[in-house]
Parts: structure tokens; C-alpha cells; sequence
């Protein structure tokens, strides 16, 4: 089987190597022959890291845009189904992109296979908030397009009409090492992204403020980058960590580092998160895979997408909003730290929509052979 895979890949944003790494796992583990070409806007380095054929996405405006369209329908055409996402695909508003976003490029996509014949399925996708009414029909008309639609939360769900199913985050499906419990002692992750100004730097001033108590109190901490921004301005977490941190907290690797396959660094990568006791996440994917470990974690909630994520797994008093401030951070940290238990249970919460998220992808691909 060929399948089909667009989205938001090889920016080096950790969160959707692993999106991209789980969905086509989940595929493979229906169809162990499958193959893959991924539409992208960066090729190149989605087949380094995954390795797979990569196209880039069919764009109208680049230079050479007529023939990737080309290219993009003949593979497309190849193509026995097509996945939309998973990810934050379908962003009409965003800080980095003009309106209409991506939904006139998605649209354009489904048209591309509907000429060519290839059905489509939403695997895992979410919707950026801030839908216009245009955008609002314009999801109803691709939901309706679409041969399945399996959407990360209810607020997605409820853009695509009654086709969509709400299966949650593909990172869920994620097959985790076996990790050894966190040794002895009190440390701490911390993941920041850059943000809009204003926000960046109220955000900026509680997250300093709360390292600076905890490492007071003896817990002792480390950075955690989980994007580079490749081709995308404004996405490099590390220029948080060289304004903010370099003097006061450690620089955790991350699988991008390097030029290798993601598969071959990514348990490493999860086994040392696991070694935490605590997590404060802006970034989802930081957040969320600390809670699969079952690291107890506050989410900061600079987008929608956060507190739906924490609603979900029942965590809601561990979210944070952007503008909270040092003191109140310090206290959801320390609320978090000690409820343990409370996130095991999270972790076998995450565990279960993991199985609704791999069975939605086996479904499709079973009722497509």
C-alpha cells in the first residue's frame, strides 16, 4: 500500500517528527508493506529523519511551483489514500502565516486527489482557534470530502460536522521504552517557546521567577528545546535558552541534534525525561510526553490546544494560563510534583486514547485495502 502523509514536517519541531514517526507506525502495524511520500514543505529533511520519499507540498507561489504540482498530482495519483496531518494542519490565522493559512492549500490537496481518485482521511489533525466563518464552511466541505476524519479534540471535531471522530493526540500512540522510575533527588525540565513580545516577556519574567525558587529550594534543572526552527523565523527555542537560561539551567539534548534517523535517538530522548520529577511545558509535545511517562507536569497554555489537551486527561488544575505569574506558577509546580499518583493514572488515560488513536488508523487502512 502507498499512502500519502501532508503536513507541517521537517521545520525540526520535535513535537511533529514524533506526530510523523506514530502515524506511520501506527499504519505499519496494519500494513507492514506500506510505503510512504511525504508532502512537506521541507523534504530534504523529513527523509533524512525518517527516512522516507518526501515532495514538497503543491504551492502556487514558490519558484518552481508548476512543477511541484505536477510532481505533487502523479504521487498523489500513486497514492492507494491520502492523511491529512496529524498536527495543528489546518491554521487559518497564525503569527506566521497570512490569511487564508493553510485551508485553500489543503483544499487544493483534497481536489488533487479527488481528480486522481485517491481517498482521504484526517489522521489525528487539530484546528487552529480563530476560525472565520468562511473557514468554518470551508472545514465542513473537506470534512465532507474526506473518506474518514479522526481529529485530536472535541473543538476540532465539532469544525468537520458528524463525520469527524475525536481520537486524540497521535503522539498518544507512541510505543514508549521501557523507562526506569526518576532516581533520587529533585529535578526539573522546563520547555519555552518564543512567543509574541508582549506575551514572551510576562511569560519570561514567571517562568525566571520560578527557576530561581526552585533551584533555591535545592531541585536542579534542565532546558528542554524542542524546536530549531528550520525554515520557519521565530521557532528557535534556544534563542529562550541563550537570553534566559544558559546560566542557570542545563541544555537537554534533543534527537534533532544531529543528522541521524529520529527513530534511533527518540527512546534515548524519552528515557531522560522520564528521569525528572517535575516538567513545566509550553511547548504541547514537551507537556504531553512528559505526562505519558507519568512525570508530573504543568502545562502553560499559550494556545487553546494546551488546556484541550490537560482537559482531556482530566490534569485541568495543572494548566497555567500565559500571563501567570511566578508565584502562582511556583505553587501549581509544587501542587504537581506532589501528586504523583495522580499522574500515573494520567499516563494510563494517555495510554487508552493512544489505542483509540492507533485503531481509528488501522480501521481506515483496513477499510481501504
Amino acid at each position: 500500500m502507498r499512502v500519502g502523509i501532508v503536513g507541517w514536517f521537517g521545520s525540526d519541531n520535535l513535537g511533529d517528527e514524533i506526530l510523523l514517526h506514530t502515524l506511520m507506525s501506527c499504519v505499519r502495524s496494519v500494513v507492514e508493506d506500506a510505503s510512504f511520500v511525504v508532502f512537506t514543505p521541507t523534504p530534504e529533511r523529513v527523509a533524512a529523519l525518517h527516512p522516507v520519499d518526501a515532495l514538497h507540498m503543491p504551492t502556487i507561489r514558490a519558484r518552481g511551483a508548476g512543477e511541484r504540482q505536477a510532481a505533487a498530482q502523479r504521487a498523489i495519483r500513486d497514492c492507494d489514500v491520502l492523511l491529512l496531518g496529524p498536527g495543528t494542519v489546518f491554521q487559518e490565522r497564525s503569527p506566521n502565516l497570512p490569511w487564508p493559512g493553510t485551508l485553500v492549500l489543503f483544499s487544493r490537496i483534497v481536489g488533487m486527489a479527488k481528480v486522481a481518485g485517491t481517498p482521504v482521511v484526517v489522521a489525528g489533525a487539530g484546528v487552529r482557534e480563530g476560525a472565520t466563518p468562511f473557514g468554518r464552511r470551508l472545514l465542513r466541505v473537506l470534512g465532507a470530502a474526506c473518506a474518514a476524519v479522526g481529529v485530536r479534540d472535541q473543538r476540532s471535531a465539532a469544525h468537520f460536522g458528524g463525520k469527524a471522530q475525536v481520537i486524540g493526540d497521535m503522539a498518544y500512540a507512541l510505543k514508549l521504552p521501557d523507562v526506569p522510575p526518576a532516581g533520587p533527588g529533585r529535578r526539573f525540565a522546563l520547555s519555552m517557546r518564543p512567543l509574541a513580545p508582549e506575551t514572551e516577556r510576562t511569560l519570561l519574567a514567571s517562568l525566571t521567577g520560578c527557576v530561581d525558587r526552585l533551584r533555591s529550594e535545592g531541585w536542579t534543572g534542565a532546558f528542554l528545546p524542542m524546536a530549531f526552527g528550520r525554515g520557519a523565523q521565530g521557532e528557535d527555542d534556544r534563542d529562550i535558552y541563550d537570553r534566559a537560561f544558559q546560566d542557570v539551567l542545563e541544555l537537554a539534548p534533543n534527537p534533532l541534534d544531529g543528522t541521524g534517523r529520529l527513530a534511533d535517538a527518540l527512546d534515548e530522548w524519552l528515557g531522560g525525561l522520564a528521569t525528572h520529577q517535575l516538567v513545566i511545558g509550553t511547548r504541547l509535545h514537551a507537556a504531553v510526553m512528559a505526562v505519558a511517562l507519568g512525570v508530573p507536569t504543568v502545562a502553560v497554555a499559550y494556545e487553546r490546544k494546551v488546556l484541550d489537551a490537560f482537559v482531556d486527561l482530566k490534569l485541568e488544575r495543572f494548566v497555567v494560563p500565559a500571563d501567570v505569574d511566578a508565584a502562582t506558577l511556583h505553587r501549581t509546580a509544587m501542587l504537581a510534583a506532589q501528586s504523583t499518583e495522580e499522574f500515573r493514572a494520567a499516563a494510563a488515560r494517555v495510554a487508552g486514547q493512544g489505542r483509540i488513536a492507533h485503531d481509528f488508523v488501522g480501521s481506515a487502512m483496513k477499510g481501504l485495502r
